[in-house]
């Protein structure tokens, strides 16, 4: 048994932060999430499966660079801005849709601008969506605790500002 478990050196305290394992787990959990819809979307729309299948396998990779390079900053911002992106794809595809999916059989086999690629999208979440989405969310803000306060401060602002743009682009009705 003292073999599996490496001790820590006399006067090192470098152990990996609960954090680390926290965004290692929900990486993973969407990864997998993404796996199970992916045949689903495939049947719909091949590229969205393509994108399913790809974006599950990029999360997988990126739970187990993360165990090697947690301290690495660039890891860190980049696991955090593309699942922020992977997040607004998500919503986007619930309010007001995506514009080159192809016609969504629910439409009356129509793609209509400004609608949610799911008619009444809010109303066709489920819990696998529910699911990834708080895996997704938890995954930033655990990464967004490994950094150093400079750069957290930095991230948490520039979220901000991209949350207020949003806001004030659907009050001003540019988005619905």
């Amino acid at each position: 048994m003292s073999q599996l478990v490496a001790p820590l050196r006399a006067g090192s305290t470098s152990q990996r932060p609960i954090a680390v394992d926290v965004a290692v787990a929900m990486s993973s959990a969407a990864a997998l999430a993404h796996f199970v819809a992916t045949p689903a979307h495939y049947t719909w729309w091949p590229i969205a499966g393509v994108f399913f299948g790809v974006l599950g396998a990029l999360q997988l990779i990126f739970a187990g660079a993360l165990l090697r390079g947690y301290r690495n900053t660039t890891l860190v911002l980049t696991g955090i801005w593309l699942t922020v992106g992977v997040i607004l794809v998500y919503v986007a595809s619930r309010t007001v849709g995506i514009p080159m999916a192809p016609p969504v059989p629910f439409h009356g086999g129509r793609w209509v601008i400004g609608r949610s690629a799911i008619p009444n999208g809010a109303k066709h979440v489920g819990p696998l969506d529910v699911f990834t989405l708080a895996a997704e969310l938890v995954l930033v803000v655990a990464l967004i605790s490994t950094l150093s306060s400079r750069s957290r401060v930095r991230t948490v602002n520039c979220l901000m500002w991209i949350g207020l743009a949003l806001w004030a682009a659907a009050v001003a009705g540019v988005v619905r």
